[in-house]
């Protein structure tokens, strides 16, 4: 499979066309049309097709492939994969944050990928492995827990950076103080899990403390904080009587 060229058309113009734009390569050849607002009309005669536009777009522009002979996938996590209408389909799912303004390896860029025949299989492997990462098969349905657990561990988190940056910055201290503990944060979740690694007043239910800090902060703000902490809790009451019950 690896011995000729796969005609490749790319259609988008985000942050996953962008990357994808840069980082495929040989045997891939690339061509590119484009997003939603192209000019240029689709090519029919490619051996594959990558559809990275947004997630209610997906649909429309894939009738427009429906009778093409070559692969057409779509790179959307929550999307199933029956939403194409050509009969080679797949998807090929970047799990990873990707923006124009921020360039990363595609090493460090796992790709989750389905298709409705095997041989199409491998050559989304192949499209992987030739940029440097790595595919793994999943389905539409356990995508999509895949990709609301990616939303509550990058989307989410990043919002709540947001709202760390408008605290700091209303007092004149640099967001910069607060990377040492995003950076360690992250790094223990490699060895313990998310209840273990748990610390704050939330844990110890610390309600002086934070009684305090919730009048440092306004309705919106407010809300969060005691939505979260009691999550905190409640998680660190269920990790202490599971664990009591192994023991």
């Amino acid at each position: 499979m690896g011995t000729r060229t796969y005609r490749t058309v790319l259609i988008g113009a985000g942050n996953v066309a962008s990357f994808l734009k840069a980082n495929i390569k040989s045997p891939f050849l690339l061509t590119c049309v484009g997003g939603r607002q192209r000019t240029c009309p689709i090519p029919k005669d490619a051996d594959l097709y990558i559809i990275a536009i947004s997630d209610r777009a997906i649909s429309p522009v894939s009738q427009e492939l429906k009778d093409v002979e070559g692969l057409v996938v779509h790179t959307a996590g929550s999307v199933p994969m029956d939403v194409l209408s050509s009969k080679r389909r797949g998807v090929f799912y970047p799990l990873q944050t990707l923006s124009k303004k921020r360039q990363i390896p595609a090493s460090k860029v796992p790709f989750y990928i389905e298709a409705s025949q095997e041989q199409d299989l491998e050559l989304l492997r192949l499209l992987a492995e030739s940029m440097g990462s790595k595919a793994e098969q999943m389905d539409s349905q356990r995508r999509k827990y895949l990709h609301l657990a990616a939303v509550f561990c990058c989307n989410f988190v990043n919002r709540l950076y947001g709202i760390t940056a408008d605290l700091l910055e209303a007092h004149n201290i640099p967001f910069s103080a607060m990377l040492p503990l995003i950076h360690e944060t992250a790094d223990k979740v490699d060895e313990l899990t998310p209840s273990e690694a748990q610390t704050g007043p939330a844990v110890r239910w610390d309600e002086a403390v934070m009684a305090q800090q919730m009048s440092l902060l306004d309705d919106e703000q407010k809300q969060l904080y005691q939505l979260l902490s009691k999550s905190i809790h409640d998680d660190k009451l269920r990790f202490e009587e599971d664990k009591g019950t192994r023991l």
